[in-house]
């Protein structure tokens, strides 16, 4: 008996995705032939690599052994597969990618435009959302995000800093004391797209360490725009990108609260699966996107 690949593919998917079902539909594999599938390479290997059954999924001891060399044979052949076809034949398919909402409209927008002259027979299609897709799930073959948090099982390239800023509504501060220090941050109320803390704490990263100060009360949410708009209203002091503030701080229905104080900038990077790390369209958008970005 040989082994397939097919087999082997299937496998792993369905350890990805959690399911062999779910495997099936993501790899478009008739139900009935995925279970056959599996149960034809647990014969060549000679072993349960899966638990299955009411309410029942998982790896197997020898399930997990033989998984790290699955993904190794994969990604060999993908890797092989990618050298044979870079040619200089036009990308061709479908390019999905997954942005934050304000990085679709502030970053990409102006760099997208080229990307697609370049590549015209290639069907662009960009999700804007405020969360996190599972690329595991295939809900896009590549995705911005920002921060490395949820992505250890991910190619990550970085491709810029996002400068981040303290702002507030003129009228805001007109009805509080002075802020000079970080210290005098504490007792008001904040806006910001950070983690949940204990009590009312907010944190404020600096560029020299976290500074947490007590506030008066705290609002997240995980849209950065909208913490603007309550900004405006004079809701609080909103700890968003500089990318989203700009227009309003130029127009002055926002001002920079200590501007000269340091904020730790967060980074910003392009994620995709390691098994398509040489797939030429994905590729493609990488290098393109990175090279752009640099000069902006």
């Amino acid at each position: 008996m040989d082994l397939l690949m097919s087999d082997v593919r299937l496998f792993v998917k369905a350890v990805e995705v959690g399911g062999l079902t779910q495997a099936a539909d993501a790899l478009s594999v008739p139900k009935a032939s995925a279970s056959r599938q599996l149960k034809r390479l647990e014969a060549l290997v000679g072993h349960t690599l899966l638990h299955r059954g009411a309410g029942r999924f998982g790896l197997t001891g020898e399930g997990r052994e033989f998984l790290s060399t699955a993904k190794e044979v994969l990604e060999a052949v993908n890797q092989a597969l990618s050298r044979l076809s870079d040619t200089n034949e036009a990308l061709t398919g479908q390019l999905r990618i997954s942005v934050p909402g304000y990085l679709g409209r502030e970053l990409l927008s102006s760099h997208l435009s080229g990307f697609m002259a370049a590549h015209p027979l290639l069907k662009l299609t960009v999700d804007v959302n405020s969360g996190r897709v599972d690329l595991f799930r295939e809900d896009a073959d590549v995705a911005i995000r920002v921060g490395l948090e949820g992505c250890e099982d991910l190619v990550a390239r970085r491709i810029k800093r996002q400068i981040l800023v303290l702002c507030a509504a003129p009228w805001y501060l007109e009805r509080h004391p002075a802020i000079e220090k970080v210290d005098d941050l504490a007792g008001h109320f904040f806006l910001t797209c950070g983690p949940e803390r204990q009590a009312m704490e907010m944190v404020v990263p600096g560029l020299d360490r976290e500074h947490i100060v007590r506030a008066a009360g705290v609002f997240r949410a995980n849209d950065p725009e909208l913490l603007l708009r309550l900004a405006c209203s004079a809701g609080g002091i909103a700890l968003v990108p500089l990318l989203c503030a700009k227009a309003e701080i130029q127009g002055g229905s926002l001002v920079a609260v200590l501007p000269s104080f340091e904020l730790m900038p967060e980074e910003l990077n392009l994620t995709y699966l390691p098994a398509r790390r040489n797939t030429r369209k994905i590729r493609a958008f990488v290098d393109f996107i990175s090279k752009a970005l640099e000069q902006a």
